[in-house]
């Protein structure tokens, strides 16, 4: 019998195709990814923005590899400047030099709008609401994705005021009274939406100096469109005020990744959605193909703060996958109010934080009581961006951290790999969903990768 090779082997590390630089290719059975934007509501702060990622429909069972139809990582030209003010970059040299370890034109293997694979009858998607990290966006984590759908699932990823940029439909050129209004509590034709409230972007900082604003969207000619830009606040402040702030931040992302998953609800019962971004959108074609019992929230660093929140507050998700969540925004919360299945995945340098001592007590009272739900797992050797795009977008990254003491000792696609596969063998395990045998291949041939974040903290307390 001959001796299989090991998965990683047969893995394409090299993110190039026909010349063009991308993110990993997916892996999964599904290998044709399509994405749309849709941004429904005439509203900065209860309107939706979420790029949708899934199976696509081939020719004749087909791969249709045509990498010219493929998005570029950056939405648009200003996200560059949105990266820069996560950065606090401020001076015009300074920018310029942080332009220049970005590669220049990475793309995402997917194709826009391209048409919704179906299923045999009686089967359906089930569904991913993925939450961004703080300064990131709807691109940011599209490795992931992708690999997910690839896999067989349906992924959203929100949008909120806490991105690197994003932007929303500032007043209409033309009515959308006959466009469902009441699904989505829109009070008429027009909204200012300079008139809201917004939520989660203020703080009493007399230093801080408003960033000057960009030039408005052009190229959606039925709006009139303006850019929401990032508002830095160190994440090494920890006063009360920067708290108040954050909880702020946190209270809107869970509401958007509420909002994001009433759209897929309104998808899957065939409700008319207007999408602002592509008055084309055929919104039938998602029309029962969603399952709405098997639902997971899926979220990195702010991100993975924001899924554990959200999961106390919506129980319609069904299981928790935070990935290196970022505890400081709800470290007076209270985590044994979570009622679903929880894997946390970090990173070795974010485990070694302070942010890691409630989480630890959390799952040891749960093992205690004999319940296997929350499981925390460590992968060696990596870093928190890790997790992102952005070692494959912004490749310096990895140099410096290779300069550092959190150096990364672990290619970071094989960080992706176990991140995504790890987390749909509990999503499988939890919400019985078959899963492709490769994927428990892949975690035991890289066991050694991984290690249980309790079993390393309550070694530390024996050495003391």
């Amino acid at each position: 019998m001959p001796k299989k090779n090991k998965l990683s082997k047969l893995r394409d590390y090299t993110l190039k195709t026909n010349d063009r630089h991308h993110v990993p290719l997916p892996t999964g059975r599904f290998q044709r990814i399509g994405c749309h934007d849709i941004m429904v509501g005439l509203s900065r702060k209860s309107g939706i923005l979420t790029r949708l990622y899934y199976p696509a429909k081939t020719t004749n069972d087909q791969y249709e590899m045509n990498p010219l139809l493929w998005p570029n990582w950056l939405p648009h030209e200003f996200y560059t400047q949105g990266y820069a003010d996560v950065a606090n970059i401020r001076s015009k040299f300074m920018f310029s030099m942080a332009n220049k370890i970005r590669k220049k034109n990475v793309f995402i293997p997917a194709i826009p709008n391209a048409r919704l694979n179906p299923l045999p009858i009686g089967q359906k998607y089930p569904i991913i609401i993925f939450s961004h990290g703080l300064g990131s966006c709807r691109t940011t984590y599209s490795a992931i994705c992708c690999e997910l759908a690839s896999q067989g699932f349906i992924v959203a990823e929100h949008r909120d005021n806490s991105a690197c940029l994003t932007f929303y439909p500032k007043r209409p050129t033309y009515s959308f009274k006959n466009s469902n209004p009441d699904f989505f509590n829109q009070t008429g034709d027009q909204v200012d939406a300079d008139d809201e409230v917004d939520f989660g972007d203020e703080i009493d900082d007399p230093n801080y100096v408003p960033p000057k604003a960009l030039s408005a969207l052009t190229h959606i000619p039925h709006l009139e469109m303006a850019w929401i830009r990032f508002r830095y606040v160190s994440v090494f402040r920890a006063d009360n005020d920067v708290l108040a702030f954050r909880k702020k931040q946190i209270n809107q992302r869970v509401r958007e990744c509420t909002r994001a998953l009433d759209l897929m609800e309104a998808l899957n019962a065939g409700y008319e959605i207007d999408n602002l971004l592509n008055p084309g959108f055929n919104y039938r074609e998602f029309e029962n193909t969603l399952d709405l019992e098997r639902i997971s929230l899926m979220g990195h660093s702010f991100g993975g703060a924001t899924v554990l929140m959200a999961g106390a507050a919506e129980l319609r998700f069904k299981t928790i996958i935070s990935l290196d969540p970022w505890m400081f925004p709800i470290k007076d919360e209270a985590l044994d109010l979570i009622p679903q299945p929880v894997m946390m995945i970090f990173s070795e340098n974010l485990s070694k934080m302070p942010n890691t001592k409630s989480i630890e007590e959390w799952i040891h009272h749960d093992n205690e009581q004999n319940n296997d739900d929350r499981n925390a797992i460590i992968i060696n050797g990596s870093n928190h961006l890790q997790q992102s795009d952005i070692p494959y977008v912004f490749s310096a990254f990895n140099r410096i951290f290779n300069t550092f003491s959190w150096r990364n000792r672990i290619n970071p696609i094989v960080v992706h790999d176990l991140t995504t596969n790890l987390s749909i063998q509990f999503i499988g395990k939890h919400l019985d969903i078959p899963i492709d045998d490769q994927i428990n291949q892949y975690v035991n041939e890289q066991r050694k990768h991984l290690r249980p974040l309790i079993k390393m903290m309550n070694k530390k307390k024996t050495k003391k």
